[in-house]
């Protein structure tokens, strides 16, 4: 099931652009940094706004304001889209009706193909119904799981009843919080269960020997180095020379 999805030696994408000082993270300047450093993609915030019938790229509702304005996901395709890859992490999505999730698959729909881009969103929920609709409307999708809140005991039943989830969802790849460093989520034994899944991990510990071993791992398509930090680890990749 690995066929279609992301699959390139640089597997370090950019949470949220490269921040800070004047730079706000989830800003176009960020972005545009991140992808001048070498991000190949980059995970970006997203509400559906229902009244705009439109995406804005923000972390938190009210929306925080870049040099004074929102910042439109159109807006961001426009100045970076051009051969970058988005992982889109969706806000609320389940929070939205059927009819307002039907509406948000449209106007992503028409922003994709307006850019020429829509092969390279990677649109990421948690509830599987809604996600379905983004996979029933051709987008990538990245199935979003949360292993570690069902505690050690419980976690290979988990592990499997999110990997039926992911196969019967048929979606394109399935998102997990790497973990602490002497504890991960995404473990050898996680891996081992999960087979051939395809992963997009977060939250990756900033350590540079595991960037190293995370890199050539099959399975392991594109991760988020640190936890609400800005840090660029752009020029490791697992490129032959």
């Amino acid at each position: 099931s690995l066929n279609g999805v992301y699959n390139d030696c640089h597997k370090v994408w950019s949470s949220r652009g490269i921040y800070g000082g004047e730079v706000a993270q989830n800003s176009l300047q960020s972005f545009v940094t991140a992808f001048a450093r070498g991000a190949q993609g980059v995970e970006v915030d997203v509400f559906y706004d229902l009244e705009q019938n439109d995406y804005i790229v923000s972390h938190d509702f009210p929306y925080r304001k870049k040099d004074g304005k929102v910042l439109l996901l159109s807006t961001l395709f426009e100045q970076t889209g051009d051969g970058h890859y988005f992982w889109l992490d969706f806000k609320d999505l389940r929070k939205l009706s059927s009819k307002q999730a039907n509406a948000a698959v449209q106007r992503l729909q028409n922003i994709a193909e307006h850019f020429d881009i829509k092969a390279r969103i990677y649109v990421e929920g948690e509830h599987p119904s809604k996600l379905s609709l983004f996979r029933d409307a051709g987008f990538n999708t990245l199935f979003d799981t949360h292993p570690e809140a069902f505690g050690s005991i419980l976690a290979p039943l988990v592990v499997n009843a999110f990997k039926m989830a992911f196969y019967f969802g048929n979606y394109t790849v399935m998102g997990m919080e790497y973990g602490p460093l002497d504890s991960p989520v995404y473990s050898e034994k996680t891996r081992h269960r999960l087979a051939n899944v395809p992963v997009f991990l977060y939250h990756v510990p900033v350590n540079s020997a595991l960037l190293d071993k995370l890199l050539p791992m099959d399975t392991v398509r594109a991760f988020l180095v640190g936890n609400g930090q800005s840090v660029n680890y752009h020029y490791k990749n697992n490129c032959s020379q």
